[in-house]
């Protein structure tokens, strides 16, 4: 059996969806569109995006929390960490893609041995070709490309 919420412990649940709530009007239309959000919440959010005095966003930041109270929190909370974890993952691919472009023009010959044996359907002469590119473009001080098409082609390589 299961014990009653005390009365802080509500407060403190009905702070934290006040601020999930106030993150998803930061969000794109798009982005709300995917949500599992009810009318009347999801007019709240797209009204509270409109809003400009610190005291109206407040008071529209409580009825956004109330809203959501009754709605479907656990979903709209589930799908929105779904949201956050996709675009995390999406960061974490760009680093390791810029950091593989910074070791190849860096490191040279031993980044490309590591990178040819951890991606062995890369075209090795088309990736050294790019690398070439990128390096005497770094060293003339020109930014005609060259770096932005070997990025392009590592993160083809690594999808």
């Amino acid at each position: 059996m299961e014990e009653p919420k005390s009365k802080s412990q509500k407060k403190r649940d009905a702070e934290a969806l006040q601020k999930v709530g106030l993150e998803l009007v930061a969000l794109s239309l798009e982005k709300l569109n995917t949500l599992p959000l009810t009318d009347n919440l999801r007019q709240a959010i797209l009204d509270a995006k409109l809003l400009k005095s610190h005291g109206a966003v407040r008071r529209q930041a409580q009825l956004i929390g109330k809203l959501m109270r009754g709605a479907d929190s656990d979903a709209i909370l589930a799908g929105y960490q779904l949201m956050l974890d996709e675009a995390n993952a999406q960061t974490a691919d760009f680093h390791e893609v810029e950091q593989w472009r910074t070791r190849l023009l860096d490191e040279g010959k031993a980044a490309l041995t590591e990178f040819v044996a951890a991606h062995p359907q890369v075209d090795i002469p088309k990736l050294r070709q790019l690398i070439k590119k990128a390096v005497d473009e770094r060293k003339n001080g020109q930014n005609l490309g060259a770096s932005k098409a070997l990025f392009r082609y590592l993160r083809s390589c690594l999808e």
